[in-house]
C-alpha cells in the first residue's frame, strides 16, 4: 500500500476553502483504510505577516519537509493542496499539486501586482516539478491546459462539495438573534471581500430593491479582502467572520443567495445554497454554469442585471420553488461518493 501525505499549505487553520479540500481528502482516504497523514504547522500558522509566512513556509517545504521525505522507504504520493511544491524531486515520491484557480493569468486587474506575482510563481512551480495537476472542475481543467499549454492527460478532477453539509447544526440559531433577523427575511453573501467578488454591485443593487422592500436586509458576511467594500444603508449588515455553525444558520434561513462573482476557479457557495433549498442568483459565466447545473437563476454580473434578477426572484414564488427543486437535484453531483471515486481513482 502507498503512504499518502496531505500538504495543506497552512490551509488547515481556514475553517473554509482549502482547508475544508484537505481535511475531505483526509477524511475520504481514511475511511478508505488508506496510509495517510496530514500534520498542521502551528508554528507556521500563527505567523501573522503573510508575506512572511509565505516565504517561511516556501523554505520549510523545500528543507525539512524535504528531509523528512528522505526517511520515507516506500512509494508516496504526496498532495499538496494549496498548490505550492517542492522545486526538488526524490525517488518514490510523487508530488501532485492541486490548482485551484488561474486568476492571475485570466483576470489579473482583480488582484494586486503582488498576488499575482505569487500566485503565477506558485502555480509554474506546480506545473514544472508535479508530477501530476490536479483541480477542481472541468473549466479550470481547460483553462490550465490552455493558459500552459499542458496535456489535459495530466490534470485530474477533485470536486470541490458543499462544505456545511457535515457541519452540525446550531439549533438555537444564536447568530439570527445576534443580526436580529428573521427567517426569510434576507438575502445573503458570504465570502472575501475581493474585487472577483463583485460585492460593490450586490450592495448597490440591493440599496435599489431596498426602497421598495423595505423589510429585506442584506448579510454580508467574510473577512475583508483587497476591495474598497462599504455602504451606509442600515438594512445591510457586515458580520466579518462567522463560525461554519453559524453559516449553516445564515444560509438555511436565507430568502435568496447573491453571488454575481467576475471569476472564480469553483462556486461552493452554490452547493451550500442548494444543499440547503435555498434559490440561487449568480453570474453567467462558465464555472458556474458547470456548478450549478438547472439549479441557479443566470445573468450577467451588473447592478442592472442584478436588480432585475432579484426582483424576478422575489416576484415568484414559483421560480423560487422551481430553483430550490433543481438545486436539490444538481447538488447530488458533488456528492461525497464522487470526490471518492475522483480521488481513488487519481491514487490507485
Amino acid at each position: 500500500m502507498k503512504k499518502i501525505i496531505i500538504e495543506d499549505g497552512l490551509s488547515l487553520k481556514q475553517e473554509r476553502g482549502i482547508g475544508q479540500y484537505s481535511k475531505r481528502l483526509f477524511e475520504i482516504l481514511i475511511q478508505e483504510n488508506q496510509d495517510v497523514e496530514m500534520n498542521r504547522k502551528i508554528f507556521l500558522e500563527n505567523i501573522k505577516n503573510s508575506t512572511l509566512r509565505r516565504l517561511l513556509y516556501f523554505l520549510w517545504l523545500n528543507t525539512f519537509f524535504l528531509f523528512k521525505l528522505f526517511t520515507y522507504k516506500k512509494e508516496t504520493i504526496c498532495i499538496f493542496t494549496a498548490t505550492m511544491t517542492p522545486i526538488i524531486r526524490i525517488p518514490n515520491i510523487k508530488y501532485y499539486s492541486v490548482i485551484h484557480d488561474i486568476r492571475s493569468i485570466v483576470h489579473p486587474e482583480l488582484s494586486t501586482t503582488i498576488q499575482n506575482f505569487h500566485a503565477n510563481l506558485v502555480n509554474q512551480t506546480a506545473i514544472k516539478f508535479a508530477h501530476k495537476i490536479l483541480t477542481v472542475s472541468n473549466t479550470m481543467k481547460q483553462q490550465i491546459c490552455n493558459a500552459y499549454s499542458i496535456n489535459d492527460d495530466k490534470i485530474n478532477i477533485i470536486y470541490n462539495t458543499s462544505s456545511i453539509q457535515n457541519i452540525e447544526y446550531d439549533t438555537k440559531e444564536k447568530i439570527l438573534k445576534k443580526l436580529k433577523l428573521s427567517k426569510k427575511s434576507y438575502l445573503f453573501f458570504i465570502g472575501g471581500l475581493d474585487k472577483n467578488k463583485n460585492v460593490e454591485i450586490i450592495i448597490s443593487s440591493f440599496d435599489t430593491i431596498s426602497n421598495k422592500n423595505k423589510d429585506l436586509k442584506l448579510v454580508i458576511a467574510g473577512n475583508t479582502g483587497n476591495a474598497n467594500i462599504q455602504s451606509t444603508n442600515p438594512n445591510i449588515l457586515f458580520t466579518g467572520f462567522v463560525s461554519n455553525q453559524d453559516v449553516k444558520v445564515l444560509y438555511q434561513n436565507a430568502l435568496i443567495y447573491l453571488f454575481p462573482s467576475l471569476y472564480e476557479g469553483f462556486g461552493i457557495p452554490i452547493l451550500d445554497s442548494q444543499i440547503s433549498g435555498v434559490p440561487v442568483i449568480c453570474s453567467d459565466i462558465p464555472i458556474f454554469r458547470e456548478v450549478a447545473g438547472n439549479g441557479a437563476e443566470f445573468c450577467k454580473p451588473t447592478e442592472q442585471e442584478l436588480t432585475k434578477s432579484i426582483e424576478k426572484l422575489l416576484t415568484s414564488q414559483e421560480l423560487q420553488n422551481s430553483l430550490k427543486q433543481s438545486g436539490y437535484i444538481n447538488v447530488q453531483r458533488f456528492s461525497l461518493n464522487t470526490i471518492k471515486l475522483q480521488l481513488m481513482e487519481v491514487i490507485k
